[in-house]
């Protein structure tokens, strides 16, 4: 799903995925995903990056037909011999680059709506990772990518950290993450500003009671909703986190280049330009931006 296919039209290649879960399996950082930039940043300084943190870049300056600063919303400007853009492309070129004649369109991955729950609730037979599929597997599929629907019988992620990191939750309590599939804002402008939040949050719960979570809304002490419109707060693309969908023609080599068309020392990185969605390939993403800039400054 978040490739942005449904598995019955997903190329060959894309098996990959589920041979990889579950032959190689499926690895968790101790401290959660955050532990990971977190190293990232750690490496990065003792070797003299300096990060500049709740900074907010409002455009890239450009002259003579290069890239030649950064500007904040505090007026700040800082030079740069290159700039690596990590927002996802359409954004980076509607907020920040100059105005291009020709925008390619793309077609999104869907969304989903998040819950990070701190709960009371603990379940003795499930694992780190849970799947709960619905039994209408390929008609929610349509829903959420083709007609701009919610699932009418939905297939959630039920991921319990705190099963593996008990460090990850207060003595004696939980952490979940309940992941639900939803259309994408390019498919369907759904009421996520409104009461629609609240409202799917409480039947995503409702959903996994039915299915042998018993009591999980109870057992609720801390909780975050994220919607696709948080994701489109965030400046994602069409209010999905998962980029433009992998289809034939945003695969590959046919998806959004790491280099700018124009600016030569504009480099991009991320899950919106090639190789594609996932950590690992957003690694590699960041490996070719690196690549790029050396290169450039040969």
């Amino acid at each position: 799903m978040y490739a942005g296919l449904a598995p019955h039209d997903a190329l060959a290649i894309y098996a990959v995925i589920a041979y990889l879960d579950s032959v190689a399996g499926v690895y968790f950082p101790k401290g959660g995903m955050h532990a990971v930039p977190k190293a990232l940043a750690g490496a990065a300084e003792k070797h003299g990056v300096r990060f500049q943190y709740d900074t907010t870049v409002t455009s890239v300056e450009t002259a003579n037909g290069r890239a030649t600063a950064v500007l904040t919303d505090t007026g700040e400007r800082i030079p740069a011999d290159v700039v690596v853009l990590n927002p996802d492309l359409p954004v980076a070129y509607r907020d920040l680059l100059p105005p291009r004649r020709r925008t390619r369109r793309l077609r999104y991955s869907p969304s989903c709506v998040v819950l990070h729950i701190g709960s009371s609730q603990a379940y003795s037979k499930i694992a780190h990772h849970n799947i709960s599929f619905g039994k209408a597997w390929k008609g929610t599929f349509d829903e959420v990518i083709r007609r701009g629907e919610l699932m009418s019988d939905p297939s959630l992620l039920i991921t319990n950290p705190s099963h593996t990191d008990p460090a990850a939750a207060p003595a004696g309590k939980q952490t979940y993450y309940v992941l639900a599939p939803t259309p994408n804002l390019q498919v369907a402008e759904l009421d996520w500003r409104g009461g629609l939040r609240r409202r799917y949050a409480d039947e995503v719960m409702r959903t996994m009671e039915e299915r042998g979570y018993i009591g999980f809304a109870d057992g609720v002490e801390a909780e975050q909703i994220i919607t696709p419109a948080d994701w489109e707060d965030q400046g994602m693309a069409a209010g999905t986190p998962f980029a433009s969908s992998h289809n034939f023609s945003q695969t590959g080599p046919f998806r959004p280049g790491n280099l700018h068309p124009s600016l030569p020392n504009v480099v991009f990185t991320g899950s919106g330009t090639q190789p594609g969605v996932g950590v690992p390939m957003v690694l590699i993403s960041g490996k070719l931006a690196a690549s790029r800039v050396i290169g450039g400054r040969k």
